[in-house]
């Protein structure tokens, strides 16, 4: 049995053939996110971050390291903790105790250029150790080491002058397979090699010789 059609269907699935990688490309960078800073802990002895599960005002203890982390993230990908190990030994190696004061190592990790607001550069990594005084929480440990920059609510917008101006905006997240700092024309490389239309194009056609062939030969059977 054939199924015979007429050269308005043949062109309508050719269209949709040769947009689908366009609607694709689209999708894939369709989701939404937020750019702020993560907030990681690692309490005393350990060495391994923690996703912060309250503001920094948590009193802290000897030994602890905080870490901020720039990032971009939404319900799907999680803020991405420092790079850096939370390393309390190396961080205060040299920074002896003090009566009434506790140290607590600090790092900062400005995040990857692809997520870097439109022409800033993200800074090098800050790693030290805050002496402050007993009970102190993450605020006193940041605003003892760092310039920070708070919008009207208290939350954390910038570090070190990074970002200049910007709070928590949405986003487009960045694609996760592209270098960073990619051209524009190479994150489409990029992006066609993972997407890899190419065996689904070749099926098409291929379904499309075969429609073509049936339509022929119905009408020789007509003729």
């Amino acid at each position: 049995m054939f199924i015979v059609l007429n050269s308005k269907k043949i062109l309508a699935i050719s269209l949709l053939i040769f947009t689908a990688p366009a609607l694709l490309t689209n999708t894939a960078h369709a989701a939404k996110g937020y750019r702020y800073w993560g907030y990681f802990q690692a309490a005393p002895g350990a060495s391994s971050w923690t996703a912060a599960m309250t503001g920094p005002s948590t009193k802290l203890l000897d030994g602890a390291v905080e870490g901020w982390s720039f990032s971009a993230s939404n319900d799907v990908v999680p803020a991405t903790p420092p790079s850096n190990e939370a390393d309390f030994a190396t961080l205060c190696a040299n920074t002896p105790q003090a009566a009434g004061k506790i140290r607590v190592g600090l790092v900062i990790n400005f995040g990857a250029d692809a997520i870097a607001p439109v022409n800033e550069m993200p800074p090098n990594t800050i790693e030290t150790c805050a002496l402050v005084k007993r009970n102190a929480t993450g605020v006193d440990v940041l605003n003892a080491t760092v310039k920070v920059r708070n919008d009207k609510s208290g939350l954390l917008c910038g570090i070190e002058g990074y970002p200049k101006s910007e709070c928590g905006p949405e986003i487009d997240m960045p694609d996760a397979t592209a270098p960073a700092q990619q051209s524009s024309g190479e994150e489409k490389k990029e992006l066609n090699r993972d997407l890899d239309f190419g065996p689904l194009i070749a099926v098409v056609a291929a379904g499309l010789l075969a429609v073509g062939l049936a339509v022929g030969i119905n009408r020789r059977r007509k003729s």
